[in-house]
């Protein structure tokens, strides 16, 4: 008998256990067209949807948002198929309609986060969601009546980092007028190919 009421009590306990447990964040799939930006020899910023290498930067457009993707470099040959095309990537969707990433969790560490300053031009990513495509434009002035969409920077050397950050911060790159030559202050995140610059 009492070996009955003893394992009652340490399965009804291993049940609170269970149910009272921490609850761990699930990661979202974003189902969309995975597309390289980057920038080619003659300095002109260039998308793909067909490719086996990205020396850019990877988004992905889904039929209602675009986010772009990082990932640390070992994560990034798994977690995504570089080939481009449509595709289903699950991670951490984070950020607004401005400004969103999808990331895998280690990527987004603060650890592996560093200040950095990087110099170029501020481009938009004018989204064609129907189309499954990107638009870049280096805008002439304030680009905040435009549809939402994302921004790249571009250097001079020809890497090319997404920029992330509070709608306060991307509000306030959208009204530069000079967009040719910006100078942007954060925290990088990423790797090659999946950078990310969290603006201030």
């Amino acid at each position: 008998m009492l070996r009955g009421t003893l394992s009652f009590v340490f399965a009804a306990f291993a049940l609170v256990l269970v149910f009272a447990g921490p609850s761990f964040a699930q990661d979202d799939a974003m189902e969309g067209t995975v597309i390289c930006v980057q920038v080619d020899e003659g300095g002109n910023v260039q998308t793909m949807t067909e490719f086996t290498e990205c020396t850019g930067t990877i988004v992905m457009v889904g039929s209602e948002k675009a986010a772009a993707v990082v990932a640390t470099k070992e994560e990034k040959k798994r977690w995504i198929s570089l080939k481009g095309g449509k595709q289903t990537v699950a991670g951490q969707l984070e950020g607004h309609t401005r400004g969103y990433i999808l990331a895998s969790s280690s990527a987004l560490d603060e650890k592996g986060a560093k200040e950095a300053s990087v110099s170029g031009a501020l481009v938009c990513l004018l989204p064609n969601y129907e189309a499954g495509s990107v638009k870049p434009v280096v805008a002439t002035g304030p680009c905040s009546e435009a549809d939402p969409h994302l921004h790249v920077v571009t250097t001079g050397g020809g890497q090319v980092y997404a920029v992330h950050g509070s709608e306060e911060s991307i509000g306030k790159l959208e009204s530069l007028s000079d967009r040719s030559n910006v100078e942007l202050k954060g925290q990088l995140k990423g790797s090659d190919g999946a950078w990310v610059l969290v603006v201030n």
